[in-house]
């Protein structure tokens, strides 16, 4: 994702800084399981996420579930969720870098 794309995208006036954040964190870990095109596809899955209106702390497991299910093979689907699942639990617990 480009510099002007991650600031057009991450400056919704809806989103909390820490789920801007735990987003780039998500987009990354979906990237490096996805490979290189699954930047456009995680876009997508943004813009969907977005208008589906879930955009709150609660809101990243629909997001992470979006994005698994862009995954086909289904030991690296596990694995993505289970990566996923462990971010999640440092935001609820108040780690979130």
């Amino acid at each position: 994702m480009s510099h002007s794309t991650a600031l057009a995208r991450h400056s919704q006036p809806n989103l909390l800084p820490v789920v801007r954040r735990v987003i780039e964190q998500l987009d990354q870990l979906f990237v490096d399981h996805f490979g290189r095109t699954g930047k456009g596809l995680a876009e997508e899955v943004f813009k969907q996420w977005l208008q589906a209106g879930k955009t709150g702390p609660s809101g990243l497991r629909h997001y992470v579930y979006a994005l698994g299910v862009q995954l086909e093979d289904p030991s690296v689907r596990k694995d993505f969720t289970e990566r996923a699942e462990r971010l999640l639990l440092h935001l609820q617990s108040g780690y979130v870098s």
